[in-house]
């Protein structure tokens, strides 16, 4: 029953900001703390990676955000959508307010189930307050017939992230976000990311990068390692230019760790997900994946590095975000986190 609608409204605060002051992981029993000061809004409702949708999701199903319909609970951002299926799909498609299953589709195009891809959408629209929505994984097989999905199913599921029989959902429509109709410069949908390059160490100061105190976050009880976001923009010459998000980390023996187990051990990999903004719109994601072989007791930095033509129309810049395999297991042990953007060319 989606159709009852709370709003949920709230500021939407740029995705180049990291607002998550404290996160608890309790499946690996470690304190995540950020710190960064708040930044101009953004609109919401734009472009978003398909990526960006599945982390997304994923800080939801990681929180064990109870399902109900009369509650809110905040993204990463700190902005707040209803618990219920449709609020979590309107959280994390990132849209402007809660929708419901009578209005997800005005925002949103029919696909062929057998097109299904990561971000995408099965709902169905029932009579009177009936309905249900559900977010596309990926598929679990190759002949798709079964399938991963992530959903708020009721107050006795809460949220879910399941392996199911396509068979389950005839009754459902699939949907992508966005209206379909491939404009240039069309500014609602959902898009597949491409591989960056990853680098050693491309620079992380002035003036290409922002040199504000950046986002710092502590894995306590986990690994004794501190890391900082570096987004960085350069240009090569006037059609071209060069970005970076530049990820540096080093030992920290101030926790209440057990230092003789965590320091001086591998910590695991993340995804650094570089997105080229032209005014306040993605125009491009890339990702490079930083596997589980950095030493926690030794310092260091690795970037994800792209090359572009300077699109016109806008300023440019450099944002996006980063997100956290625990155990190389290709699970998310938290959702995405956001980055400041970086010099405006």
């Amino acid at each position: 029953m989606q159709r009852t609608v709370h709003a949920g409204r709230g500021g939407a605060l740029r995705r180049r900001a990291v607002l998550v002051a404290l996160l608890v992981l309790a499946s690996v029993g470690a304190t995540l703390t950020v710190a960064a000061p708040a930044q101009a809004d953004e609109p919401r409702g734009t472009r978003i990676s398909r990526a960006e949708i599945i982390v997304r999701a994923y800080d939801w199903w990681q929180r064990r955000i109870p399902y109900n319909q009369g509650a809110t609970a905040t993204d990463v951002e700190g902005v707040p959508y209803r618990t219920d299926c449709s609020g979590f799909i309107s959280m994390a498609w990132r849209l402007s307010t809660s929708r419901t299953t009578d209005t997800l589709d005005d925002v949103s195009t029919t696909i062929p189930k057998s097109d299904l891809q990561e971000g995408d959408i099965m709902m169905w629209d029932g009579s009177g307050t009936a309905g249900h929505v559900v977010l596309f994984e990926k598929w679990a097989n190759a002949d798709k017939t079964r399938l991963w999905i992530f959903e708020q199913a009721s107050t006795a599921e809460d949220m879910n992230h399941r392996e199911a029989a396509l068979s389950e959902f005839s009754h459902m429509t699939a949907y992508k976000y966005g209206d379909g109709d491939g404009a240039a410069d069309e500014r609602n949908e959902s898009f597949n990311q491409v591989a960056g390059t990853e680098v050693p160490n491309p620079g992380t100061s002035a003036p290409a990068c922002n040199t504000r105190e950046l986002p710092l976050f502590r894995l306590t009880g986990y690994r004794n390692v501190e890391m900082s976001y570096h987004s960085c923009i350069r240009e090569e010459s006037a059609t071209t230019l060069t970005g970076w998000i530049a990820v540096s980390w080093r030992p920290y023996s101030g926790s209440d760790d057990d230092s003789t187990v965590t320091v001086g051990t591998k910590f695991d990999g993340f995804g650094i997900h570089p997105q080229l903004q032209v005014g306040d719109i993605t125009k491009k994601e890339w990702e490079c994946w930083v596997g589980g072989d950095i030493n926690a007791a030794a310092s260091g930095v690795r970037a994800c590095s792209f090359s572009a033509t300077r699109p016109s129309g806008g300023t440019v810049s450099v944002d996006g975000f980063l997100n956290w395999d625990e155990n190389n297991d290709g699970l998310f042990a938290f959702g995405p986190h956001y980055v400041y953007g970086s010099p405006v060319l």
